[in-house]
């Protein structure tokens, strides 16, 4: 795979001489994905140069599945609009360079952190880490979409039924991996769909995956990348809010709720609307369900052989069905 991508890299930069790539090793971790790190080494108008990069390739099976370019496209249009990302420089999508299509950026420093096997994640920068957090997301609630080009993303010409519009999308992804009936998931869809929440002041560029685990930070306690873009669409900034408050991985271990929510408030320019946060908090957990029945049903079928996918399944499925009948009560959807 070395000499592929070094093949493919020579020729897409025909000023460049002596071209090395080496140290490619996957990144695992990503269940949507497949991660590279890689180093390359050229000369070009008499000075060596020398980054370390990563390559994005399309996987075999994955949890989501995204437009081929939608990533890519994200990371360009953003770029210097305050939104800490790498840099991208390729995108391939014919599959003869390297069978399936990827992209290649920056590898941009630091580490993600892993609420998962510690307390203390973000090794004792976890307030600094949580402000940064809630503002970051509110300057991504505040960017035109329109003006930065992504119109193009998924509901970006929609004027508003944002929440209809998601909640279709994440029913058939249901429909499409559900192997046995999953009436408390069945039961939330039809909740959701008669308790329609208030439309949002206005459309937003939504993430839809920013939670902890989807960012790096660097020793000094700074996020240096938000990550993982592949479910990035146009919507209500409530969802993005609703993910990243989900509990089973909980941003307000390390910030408390409201003091997060007052910083994405200053960030975004806008007020966050609670009656709403409410419905988007159970939709969070129906589309979660959704993705772990994805696994589950990759894994089955032998589509997959992915231990990551395997036990988002068991795991991540079994926690999210819990937490659907706790958010049930909560709406006075079941005593």
């Amino acid at each position: 795979m070395e000499r592929r991508l070094k093949h493919y890299i020579a020729s897409h930069m025909p000023d460049a001489s002596d071209l090395s790539v080496d140290g490619l090793t996957r990144i695992y971790g990503g269940s949507s994905q497949e991660t590279f790190r890689f180093r390359a080494c050229w000369n070009e108008r008499g000075k060596s140069i020398e980054r370390r990069l990563i390559l994005r390739r399309d996987a075999a099976a994955g949890l989501v599945v995204a437009e081929r370019d939608l990533e890519y496209k994200v990371y360009r249009a953003l770029a210097g609009h305050g939104i800490p990302i790498p840099a991208v420089y390729f995108l391939e999508l014919d599959p003869q360079w390297l069978d399936r299509p990827f992209f290649i950026m920056d590898l941009c420093p630091g580490k993600p952190g892993n609420p998962f096997i510690t307390a203390d994640p973000y090794e004792g920068h976890g307030e600094a880490i949580g402000r940064q957090f809630w503002a970051i997301m509110g300057r991504l609630a505040a960017i035109d979409h329109r003006a930065v080009g992504l119109e193009t993303l998924r509901n970006g010409k929609a004027g508003g039924g944002f929440w209809s519009l998601e909640l279709d999308r994440w029913e058939t992804i249901l429909d499409e991996g559900e192997w046995v009936i999953e009436p408390i998931v069945r039961g939330s869809l039809r909740w959701l769909r008669r308790n329609p929440p208030p439309e949002p002041m206005k459309p937003a560029i939504v993430h839809g995956d920013y939670r902890s685990g989807n960012f790096l930070f660097t020793p000094e306690g700074e996020i240096s990348a938000i990550l993982d873009w592949e479910m990035c669409h146009i919507g209500d900034p409530m969802e993005d809010i609703a993910w990243a408050i989900d509990p089973f991985w909980p941003i307000t271990r390390h910030l408390p709720l409201e003091e997060g929510l007052v910083r994405w408030e200053q960030a975004s320019g806008s007020p966050v609307d609670r009656s709403a946060l409410g419905w988007w908090r159970l939709f969070s957990a129906v589309k979660a369900c959704a993705i772990w029945t994805t696994a589950e049903a990759s894994v089955a079928s032998g589509a997959s052989y992915e231990m990551t996918v395997a036990l988002s399944g068991i795991r991540a499925g079994h926690f999210h069905r819990k937490h659907l009948l706790a958010l049930l009560r909560e709406v006075g959807a079941i005593a």
